[in-house]
């Protein structure tokens, strides 16, 4: 499970990510992967266990090897943005509108 997933991808979608894409929206991708993570982890993605570079490395220290190379740095990307969104406390502002 997601914590502020449709923040997430107003927050995503507000940077530009997957503007230039030509194929399905990667914004949607992005919700993928982080359900991907968060099913090889067994745990919710959420502020308060993806919040900074410490906890990234902590995760994919985890899944490391269980999925092919290119798939984790996919991971390691939409996490990278996730930890942006927690940082910039845009989850907590839109809870607040």
């Amino acid at each position: 499970m997601i914590h502020f997933e449709e923040e997430f991808l107003a927050w995503i979608t507000s940077k530009g990510v997957g503007k230039k894409d030509v194929v399905a929206s990667s914004t949607v991708s992005y919700i993928s992967y982080l359900n991907s993570v968060s099913t090889l982890l067994q745990e919710d993605i959420s502020p308060t266990n993806v919040f900074d570079q410490k906890c990234i490395d902590r995760i994919m220290a985890k899944i490391g090897g269980k999925r092919s190379l290119s798939s984790e740095a996919h991971y390691r990307t939409v996490l990278n943005h996730y930890v942006k969104m927690v940082q910039q406390g845009y989850h907590r502002k839109q809870l607040n509108q």
